[in-house]
């Protein structure tokens, strides 16, 4: 994820009611598990 797709994420959820650490945890696991556009080609 981009700075700016994290910033937009942050300002969805948090318009959602979810507190900062639940923030954390999801664009952690996303940052962890999401394939990776990149890797497919190299």
């Amino acid at each position: 994820m981009t700075g700016k797709e994290i910033v937009n994420l942050i300002r969805k959820l948090r318009e959602k009611g979810i507190d900062s650490d639940e923030i954390l945890k999801i664009i952690e696991y996303v940052e962890t598990h999401e394939p990776r556009e990149d890797s497919e080609t190299r």
